[in-house]
């Protein structure tokens, strides 16, 4: 698991001021760092739709506007195992998922495509990186415009799969056999890739 650091965000508010001030009109006006999972996970609270639900995760980025954090990204292992035509177990080293994505309403349009387009450039620096692969979840209305956008190939939709529930949350990991839960259908998804040879 990667370190990161991010000591400057702590003396900075977070938050763009809730008083009818001015908004990036456009996402050049964005920069971009990296951040600390808690940070992160501080904008996925307050933008993604997936909440602060724990994820493994690798390298988080801040999307910043006038020292206020506005989204964040976050890189990591990939979920899949095997991915046809990609990857399989003795082969999935270097490849990436972009596991979270969340932006403020204030960013301008195509800010997600640019987030996206810089934080693979930052991460290729720091580490060497085969392909990234994302989802788009299409009981949200995802389908992956943005994905589209930064260049990946659409592979189509995922195959239908459950989810084991414990206490309202999926169980990430664990057994399940005397566990008292539920299996719940997952949402399908559009699932993106990005190789880079």
């Amino acid at each position: 698991m990667k370190s990161s650091g991010d000591s400057s965000t702590a003396e900075l508010p977070l938050f763009q001021e809730e008083d009818g001030g001015s908004s990036p009109t456009s996402p050049l006006q964005l920069y971009f760092r990296e951040i600390m999972p808690k940070t992160a996970m501080i904008a996925y609270r307050n933008w993604h739709y997936l909440g602060d639900c724990e994820f493994i995760s690798q390298v988080s980025y801040g999307a910043y506007w006038e020292q206020r954090l506005q989204g964040a990204i976050t890189y990591g292992p990939p979920n899949a195992t095997d991915l046809k035509g990609h990857w399989n177990r003795q082969t999935q080293d270097e490849w990436y998922e972009i596991k979270r994505l969340a932006l403020s309403p204030v960013c301008p349009r195509n800010s997600e495509s640019r987030f996206i387009g810089v934080t693979i450039r930052m991460l290729r620096k720091m580490m060497p990186v085969r392909g990234i692969v994302s989802y788009a979840d299409d009981a949200q209305g995802h389908k992956g415009t943005i994905y589209k956008a930064s260049g990946f190939q659409s592979l189509g939709m995922t195959s239908p799969k459950k989810d084991f529930w414990v206490d309202g949350k999926i169980q990430q990991r664990g057994r399940t056999k005397g566990v008292e839960g539920e299996w719940r259908e997952r949402s399908r998804k559009w699932l993106f890739v990005k190789e880079f040879k």
